[in-house]
């Protein structure tokens, strides 16, 4: 079937970050280490909880003051989590080649509104797509389905006509599983090369 749109994840795809960066910063705000930011950020499900929307930046910064012991300023809490990335730029001339070429371009990403709103500031990648799917506004995170079933209904077609671009192995099985197809982001070369393969056309050519 002829891919029809082409869906990309947001981060380690569209944008380089690091985690422990964000750990050591947020830490220096809470007075904390970073390896107690990890442990009460992430390894409690309180970062996967303000990703799938069930908490605000205001209940993370409330609960982080409850585990560091003190007040925290929550411009200073956002800006430490935020400032992470990177762009990765030479991904975005085939980006713009499969837009010229006419294919749906949709982002999916398991994200919190910081983040967004920290890419949005500082590059115009995400106004490149038609549509954008973040996992704080439906209420579910991939690998699970329901995520896959919305990023589909937003592209417009069936799903055997999506192509899907994730960097963790794990997310691209479980769209699979939904009927999309998909690659492991690893490069920009091999993107081109999997998109060819899957007939899209427009992945030709060289940057």
């Amino acid at each position: 079937m002829t891919i029809r749109s082409v869906v990309f994840d947001m981060g380690r795809v569209l944008v380089h970050f690091s985690h422990d960066r964000m750990f050591e910063a947020m830490g220096e705000v809470c007075g904390s280490t970073g390896q107690q930011i990890r442990d009460w950020l992430w390894d409690s499900g309180l970062q996967q909880r303000f990703e799938k929307g069930e908490i605000d930046a205001q209940a993370v910064r409330e609960e982080l003051e409850r585990q560091a012991g003190c007040a925290i300023d929550q411009d200073a809490l956002m800006h430490a989590a935020s400032d992470i990335f990177t762009l990765n730029e030479p991904l975005l001339p085939l980006i713009d080649r499969l837009r010229e070429a006419g294919l749906r371009l949709v982002v999916l990403s398991n994200t919190c509104p910081p983040h967004v709103e920290w890419i949005t500031r500082h590059w115009d990648v995400l106004e490149r797509f038609d549509a954008r799917v973040f996992s704080y506004e439906v209420g579910a995170m991939k690998p699970g389905p329901e995520i896959y079933r919305v990023a589909v209904a937003e592209a417009g077609c069936e799903a055997e006509e999506c192509f899907f671009i994730d960097d963790l192995a794990e997310n691209v099985e479980a769209a699979r599983r939904e009927g999309l197809s998909g690659a492991v982001f690893v490069g920009v070369e091999p993107l081109r090369v999997a998109l060819i393969d899957a007939g899209v056309s427009a992945a030709c050519g060289s940057d």
